[in-house]
């Protein structure tokens, strides 16, 4: 009776054991999750900077102005 109450309270370490271990991974995957999230942010801001950039240097140089760009550029060779 005493080996099974050994081997009861051995597995029951065990599966404490293993359960503390997959705790620790949830909270490790959900950090990780919020820093993903965060850096995931940073990057979709970066793009719209970047893609507002684009559109105002477009906007900046209208093709009649890169037309008489080109031409000025031309006539002081």
């Amino acid at each position: 009776m005493t080996d099974i109450l050994e081997s009861r309270g051995t597995e029951f370490t065990r599966w404490r054991f293993r359960q503390q271990q997959l705790l620790d991974t949830m909270r490790d995957l959900d950090e990780e999750e919020i820093r993903l999230q965060a850096e995931l942010a940073r990057v979709d801001q970066q793009v719209a900077y970047y893609e507002n950039l684009a559109r105002d240097m477009k906007g900046a140089i209208r093709p009649a102005k890169l037309s008489s760009l080109l031409t000025s550029f031309g006539r002081g060779r």
